[in-house]
């Protein structure tokens, strides 16, 4: 009877321990937006903390000017550029809407007069203008992805507030959160803070120089080939090119689409000028500026990017790859040097085993 009760007894616990588990997934997810935002003002407070200390690094300057500078700067740039691409990409985007809808009954044209194309032509809607948003809605159609336009904006105005937050004192946060654990290791959780500071802002760095030489790229091949809404499409491959993966191959739909409606040949020169500019920033450019900042294993991020997606919707896949950084230098430092390598009593096992190894095979 006595074990009969102890079994019923454990089989309860963990039953209502999977059931706590379960709930706080849910409502995790329920109030994973908010985190996603507090995220990404940390994302944008990392940038401005790492531009305020080069500031105090070359300029003798004290370190809150040197951040009123820098606040300045980055949006006065921001305002800037939007302010004088603006108008091109706003009639572009407009002209884009009337070109698409073209574009894309050619293609349906193209399908019906094969067999195999029928089926397909079938599943795309017969009235294609309903494909884009109305004119004047381009940009609030795209940001409905998160909410509604209105809350869009509430969203920026609370990413930008965090993150000015924290840049003003981001001691007061950072020792905050260490207080939160015992004090023989809280010396250790600074340095893996500082080292998830660090993963942040280089990945930061080689995100902005990826995208701009892809935007850079595809606005000069782009207006070489004589492709219509050249200005636009790079624009759109820029932002795109934040999403790793993804984004950056995603953007090539619309030039395909645009350039099919003027000439097929167009069409095909873009996807290979695309692709040609897509493989070398792949394989040759961002292997040299990612060696020397953050090393993402590709097939995890786009795991991360769709998971994130389909649980976290458009933001999620935004902020998949930052934090996925930092998720790998926790897991290292916290999970396999204090845990592992620590249990064992080594820090690294791997080379001396290898030499051992080696050594036996050459005796």
């Amino acid at each position: 009877m006595q074990n009969d009760y102890t079994f019923y007894k454990r089989v309860a616990v963990a039953a209502f321990v999977v059931l706590l588990v379960v709930a706080g997934f849910y409502l995790l997810l329920q109030v994973a937006d908010f985190f996603l935002l507090v995220f990404a003002g940390i994302l944008l407070a990392v940038l401005f903390c790492g531009l305020t200390d080069w500031v105090t690094h070359h300029v003798p300057v004290g370190r809150g000017l040197a951040l009123l500078l820098v606040v300045v700067l980055v949006f006065g740039t921001v305002i800037f550029i939007f302010s004088l691409i603006a108008p091109t990409v706003a009639d572009q985007a407009d002209e884009m809407r009337r070109t698409i809808p073209n574009a894309i009954n050619k293609v349906k044209d193209w399908l019906g007069g094969h067999n195999w194309g029928r089926k397909l032509v079938q599943e795309i809607p017969s009235d294609t203008e309903d494909l884009l948003p109305r004119p004047g809605t381009f940009l609030s159609r795209i940001s409905s992805i998160f909410s509604s336009t209105l809350g869009v904006l509430a969203d920026v105005i609370l990413v930008i507030i965090t993150a000015l937050f924290f840049s003003v004192n981001p001691k007061l946060y950072t020792h905050g959160l260490v207080k939160l654990f015992p004090p023989r290791s809280r010396t250790r959780m600074l340095e893996v803070l500082e080292k998830c500071y660090a993963t942040l802002k280089l990945w930061l760095l080689a995100m902005l120089l990826s995208m701009t030489i892809i935007g850079v790229s595809t606005a000069v091949s782009y207006t070489l080939l004589g492709l219509p809404l050249a200005i636009a499409l790079a624009v759109l491959s820029f932002f795109l090119a934040f999403i790793p993966t993804i984004g950056a191959y995603g953007a090539a739909v619309p030039a395909v689409l645009v350039a099919l409606t003027q000439d097929p040949k167009l069409a095909l020169y873009v996807v290979v000028v695309y692709f040609a500019v897509q493989m070398v920033e792949t394989y040759m450019i961002t292997p040299i500026i990612f060696q020397k900042t953050v090393k993402l294993p590709p097939a995890l991020l786009l795991f991360f990017q769709v998971l994130f997606s389909i649980l976290l919707g458009g933001l999620g896949l935004l902020m998949a790859a930052p934090i996925l950084a930092v998720g790998l230098v926790l897991i290292r430092e916290l999970y396999i040097k204090d845990v592992l390598e620590k249990a064992d009593g080594v820090a690294d096992q791997s080379e001396p085993v290898s030499a051992k190894i080696r050594a036996r095979r050459g005796g």
